[in-house]
This record gives structure tokens, C-alpha cells and sequence, in this order.
């Protein structure tokens, strides 16, 4: 058998890849990175965490400050303080093995939980500081765990930037403590897809994938990804982020089974258009260019253009990239098609025909946020192994690409920097609390009525 080209993923395996042939070609979705030169000093690490921590609150501040209008911790989402909240104070760690919505949502029950710590009244700063850091750090955390695939720091950086200024996170899921299941879900992506070398790196990546398991159902979708891991890395230390995505989801199915929910089935017409205009067409031109594209030439033509744009750059990577980049293309393809079709099949949530006019707040938008970060990582691994190739072609051509990677980015990136979403037009947090103290004084909590005087309760604590 041929030496393996540097950068496949079977190259420093310790076994071979099960399933010959199959394996071998799996086996380039999980390169290791380049080791470090030299042992970092004392000093030199210390540095390092301070700038993980800098880089980190940096970001929860930028997200913070994308909510135009009122601030994003002046708010609260009706469903963390109505659910989350609610029964953490009610039921402090026993609220943690409650289902919500047919599944455990273990994360942002865990953010209630700290939150319900502090007075009632200071719950909007709480839940849209946990919200924001929570998303900071797995930006935080895809910039190491996507080193295999892209070399750049740079262009690591770049990615770990798209976390925190997608386009289209405003619509639902950002500054909230339900929300942020979505950002762990795309962190999951990228911490199936590590090869860390140390072992607190590999027990990160198995929490990571635990945490995820036991707080979004959306994480089966990478149950091909999981099964591939173990295909192509048969060795038992590479699979910890299997285990914990393995030992999460052996603990969501019995809640799951044992949950009601309502389900409503959408057409796959829909399904698939809802993928189109919510995937495609935002993650291409966001949030104002979509809009204004679709007011010009109509929601079909402007769909149409966005999927040729995408086309056109997944030929060029599977043309150019290399073997690694084709089956990393085709990977990621697959996987944010089945996060985005398996939800809206499923639950039935689709775009109103005034909502795809407008592509403003659509329902289930969050459903296309992960999709959409997904087709980011794969602009940016396939510029990173352009760049990575000999400069035959010339310097100048090496610039184009970085220069329409960063035009295609950065355009939306300003153009949806900010904008005014639900929240912002929903009721302040401190009105729904002088609510909740105003019917606390006309109807006093009675102990063997908790349920129903639970805001009562809750402000009187």
C-alpha cells in the first residue's frame, strides 16, 4: 500500500482503517495537525489562556452589542424565564432531568440553574451573558478543534469570526440560554472531525459531544459522522468525542421515548425550500443582501442564483482541493442537509409565504444556523488547501482567492452586523417583572398552589 500523503487522517493511526478501501477514504475526514515545534514554557501557556480568555469575553461583547434596539440584557426569551427558570427555582437539580419540548435541553437548564443564584430581577443580564459566552466559546473552541483541516490560523480565526457574526443568528439564537444548543451543535461538528493530541484535549471533545447529546436531538444527525470516526480511527483513545456523543445519546433516548410532543409534518416541497431560502440563499448573500436580491428579482431567481454560487464553489473544491477536501466537502454537504430536513420533516416549521418575501424572522430559522456554518467551513477549508498548494499558478491568483473569501464574508458580515430582531420588540424584562409583583400584590402565593403562582414565587424569593 502507498505511503499516506501528509495531512490524511490515516497516517498516524496507531491501527489500520477498518473496511480496506472504505476506510482509507474516511479516514481523510480526521487529519491530525501539525505537531507544535518546541514545548511551550510555563510562562508561554499562561499567556496563552489569558488570550483564550480575552479572545473569548472580546467575543461575548461582540454579540452582545449585535442586538440593536434595546439591549440584549434587557430581555429575557419567554421560554427561559417561563420554563427554564421557572423550574430551576422551583426545583432546583431536579429540574435537570425534566424534558422540554419532547428532549432534554441539559445545557441551558444548567444556565437557569446559575442563574436562579441571583435576583430575580438581574435574570436578563444572567441569561444574555451565559447566552453570548456560551457562543464565544466554541468559536473559541472550532479554531483548535478545526487545525487538522486548516492550517491558517488565520483562516482558523476566520471561521471561529463566523460564529460570532453569522448573518442570520439574530433571528433566534443569539444572547439566550435555550438557544445556545445551536452553537454546541456546530462545535460537535468540528470536535467529531479533531484529532487532539493530549489527553484534556480528547476529554474536551468527549464533553463537547456529551453536553451536545444531552441537550439537542438534533446531534443523531451525526450519527454517519460518529460511525465513520469509528471506522476510519478504530483505536479506542481517538474515540473519545464518539463516547461522549455515544453515552449522551444512551441518556436522551429514554427521556425522549418517555416525552410527548406534537409533531406536524411538513411536505418535502417545503422542507426542501425551506433548505434553499434559509440555507441557501441566507448563508450566501445573509440577512439585508437576501432581502433585497429577492425584492428585485423574486424569491425563485434569487434562490436560483445563491444555489449556483454554491455549486460553483463545491466543483472548484472537489475539482482542485484534493482527496482530503472532496470527501470533507461531501461530508459537510450531507450533514447540514440532514440537520436542516430531519427538524422541519419532523416538527412542520416552515416560512409563511409573507416570511419568505422577507426572509425576516422565519419560523424555525434555527433549524438553518448550523447548515449555514457548515457551508462556511467548507468555503474555508477548500481557499485554505488552495492556498496550501504549490504557487504554480502564482502569487496573484492566491490573493483572488483570499481577497473573494474575505468580500463574500465580510459583505454580509457588516451589511448584519445589526439589526432589530423579535427580542428587541418584545416586552423589557424589568416590565414583565413589575407584571409579575403587580399580581403577586392582588393574589398572594399559597404554598399548596405553587404552579400557579409560580411568577409570584419567583419575585418574592
Amino acid at each position: 500500500m502507498p505511503a499516506a500523503a501528509p495531512g490524511d487522517g490515516h497516517a498516524a493511526a496507531a491501527l489500520p482503517p477498518l473496511l480496506g478501501r472504505t476506510g482509507r477514504v474516511l479516514a481523510r475526514l480526521f487529519p491530525q495537525a501539525k505537531a507544535p515545534g518546541a514545548r511551550r514554557s510555563p510562562v508561554r501557556v499562561a499567556w496563552l489562556v489569558v488570550a483564550n480568555i480575552a479572545a473569548i469575553a472580546a467575543g461575548a461583547v461582540v454579540l452582545l452589542e449585535r442586538q440593536t434596539g434595546r439591549p440584549a440584557w434587557q430581555d429575557v426569551g419567554t421560554e427561559d424565564y417561563r420554563f427554564f427558570l421557572s423550574a430551576a427555582l422551583a426545583h432546583p437539580v431536579g429540574s435537570l432531568s425534566t424534558t422540554y419540548n419532547g428532549y432534554l435541553q441539559t445545557l441551558p437548564r444548567l444556565i437557569a440553574e446559575v442563574v436562579a443564584m441571583f435576583p430575580f430581577r438581574d435574570a436578563d443580564i444572567g441569561f444574555a451573558v451565559a447566552g453570548a459566552v456560551t457562543a464565544s466559546c466554541c468559536a473559541a473552541f472550532v479554531f483548535y478543534a478545526s487545525a487538522g483541516h486548516i492550517s491558517r490560523p488565520a483562516l482558523r480565526a476566520l471561521l471561529a469570526l463566523s460564529v460570532l457574526l453569522l448573518p442570520t443568528a439574530l433571528y433566534e439564537i443569539t444572547n439566550s440560554g435555550v438557544e445556545t444548543i445551536w452553537y454546541l451543535l456546530f462545535a460537535t461538528f468540528w470536535a467529531l472531525l479533531w484529532r487532539p493530541r493530549s489527553r484534556g484535549a480528547r476529554v474536551l471533545a468527549g464533553v463537547v459531544c456529551l453536553l451536545t447529546a444531552l441537550s439537542n436531538i438534533l446531534a443523531i444527525a451525526y450519527l454517519p459522522l460518529v460511525v465513520a470516526r469509528v471506522i476510519a480511527l478504530p483505536k479506542v483513545r481517538e474515540q473519545a468525542a464518539s463516547i461522549g456523543w455515544v453515552v449522551g445519546g444512551a441518556l436522551q433516548v429514554p427521556a425522549v421515548l418517555a416525552a410527548s410532543r406534537n409533531h406536524q409534518n411538513a411536505p418535502l416541497p417545503a422542507a426542501l425550500g425551506f433548505y434553499a431560502r434559509n440555507v441557501i440563499l441566507a448563508g450566501v448573500f445573509g440577512h439585508h443582501w437576501a432581502a433585497v436580491l429577492t425584492n428585485a428579482v423574486g424569491i425563485v431567481t434569487a434562490t436560483a442564483i445563491a444555489g449556483c454560487i454554491v455549486a460553483a464553489v463545491v466543483t472548484w473544491a472537489c475539482a482542485g482541493g484534493g482527496p482530503r477536501v472532496r470527501v470533507f466537502v461531501l461530508t459537510a454537504l450531507f450533514t447540514g442537509f440532514l440537520l436542516t430536513m430531519l427538524p422541519v420533516l419532523v416538527h412542520g416549521r416552515v416560512a409563511s409565504p409573507g416570511e419568505v418575501r422577507t426572509l425576516m424572522f422565519v419560523h424555525g430559522s434555527r433549524y438553518a444556523q448550523v447548515p449555514i456554518l457548515i457551508l462556511y467551513s467548507l468555503v474555508i477549508v477548500t481557499v485554505d488547501a488552495f492556498l496550501s498548494r504549490p504557487a504554480r499558478p502564482g502569487r496573484a491568483t492566491h490573493a483572488i482567492a483570499v481577497v473573494v473569501l474575505a468580500a463574500m464574508l465580510g459583505t454580509v458580515w457588516v451589511s448584519d452586523f445589526r439589526f432589530v430582531n423579535r427580542r428587541a420588540n418584545a416586552p423589557a424584562w424589568s416590565k414583565i417583572v413589575s407584571k409579575f409583583e403587580s399580581e403577586c400584590a392582588q393574589h398572594p402565593p399559597q404554598v399548596t398552589r405553587l404552579r400557579e403562582n409560580i411568577s409570584c414565587w419567583m419575585v418574592r424569593r
